[in-house]
C-alpha cells in the first residue's frame, strides 16, 4: 500500500514537472528533475530521453564537462547507448581530451563492431599522433642541446619546474563540481576520489566530497573528508 502511494506521488510529480516544461523548455534543471523522476518510476527510455536533452542544452552553452556528466549518467542506466558514448566523444575532441575520446569510441566499437563513424573517427585519432616529416626534422632540431649564458630565461625555468597537471583528473574535478551542482552526490563524489589522486586539489577534493556526505545525510564520512583536509592545510603549513 505504501509503494502504491510513492508511486502515486511520483506520477503526479512528474505530470506538474512536464507542465512546468511546457512553459519553460530550456530549464535544465527542471529537465534533470523530470529524468531522474522517471527513472524513479522504473521509465528508464523516458529518464533517458530527458538526460540526452538536458545535456544537449549544456553541450550548446559550451558547458562540456555538465554534458559529459549527464551522458555519463546515461551509460550508467544504459551501458549499450551508441549516441551517448558519440555524444561524449565529440566534446571529449572538443576540449582536446583524445583519450576519453578514443575510449569511447572504441566502447562503439564493442557494442556495434561495424560502427563506421566510430572507425573513421579512431583513425583520424590515429593519424594526428604521427609526426608529419617537417614535425620529425623540428623535434630533432629540438632535442639539441641549447647553451644559456648565466640561468634559464625565467619563463623558461618555471616552465621545467612546474609540470603540466593531469587532464584527466582535471576532467574528473570538473565532472565532480557538475554533478554536485546537479544534486548528484554519489557521481561526485566519485569524480572527486579519482581526482584527488593529483596532489594539487586533493584539499579541495577532501573538502567537496565532506560537502556531498554531509547532503547525503552521512555526517560520520564528511566529518571523516573534513578531517583529513584540515590534516592536509597543517602539512602545507608546515612545509
Amino acid at each position: 500500500m505504501i509503494l502504491f502511494a510513492s508511486k502515486s506521488k511520483i506520477k503526479k510529480a512528474i505530470q506538474e514537472c512536464s507542465k512546468e516544461l511546457e512553459k519553460s523548455p530550456k530549464d535544465k534543471r527542471l529537465r534533470l528533475k523530470l529524468g531522474d523522476l522517471y527513472l524513479k518510476n522504473g521509465d528508464d527510455e523516458m529518464a533517458i530521453k530527458e538526460y540526452l536533452q538536458t545535456a544537449d542544452l549544456y553541450a550548446k552553452e559550451d558547458l562540456n564537462t555538465r554534458a559529459i556528466a549527464i551522458y555519463k549518467r546515461v551509460v550508467s542506466i544504459n551501458p549499450k547507448h551508441i549516441e551517448a558514448f558519440r555524444r561524449m566523444a565529440t566534446l571529449y575532441s572538443k576540449d582536446g581530451l583524445w583519450g576519453s575520446a578514443k575510449a569511447c569510441h572504441e566502447r562503439i566499437l564493442q557494442i556495434s563492431p561495424s560502427d563506421q563513424e566510430a572507425i573513421k573517427a579512431l583513425s583520424l585519432i590515429e593519424d594526428s599522433k604521427q609526426p608529419k616529416p617537417d614535425q620529425t626534422k623540428m623535434k630533432k632540431e629540438e632535442s639539441l642541446p641549447i647553451k644559456f649564458e648565466g640561468s634559464p630565461p625565467p619563463s623558461l625555468s618555471n616552465e621545467m619546474e612546474t609540470p603540466s597537471p593531469d587532464k584527466d583528473l582535471e576532467l574528473h574535478y570538473h565532472l565532480g563540481i557538475g554533478y554536485k551542482e546537479m544534486e548528484l552526490f554519489d557521481y561526485a563524489i566519485a569524480e572527486f576520489e579519482l581526482a584527488s589522486k593529483d596532489p594539487s586539489v586533493k584539499f579541495d577534493c577532501y573538502i567537496l566530497m565532506g560537502e556531498c556526505f554531509k547532503e547525503k545525510g552521512d555526517s560520520e564520512q564528511s566529518m571523516k573528508y573534513l578531517e583529513s583536509a584540515s590534516r592536509i592545510r597543517e602539512l602545507r603549513k608546515g612545509l
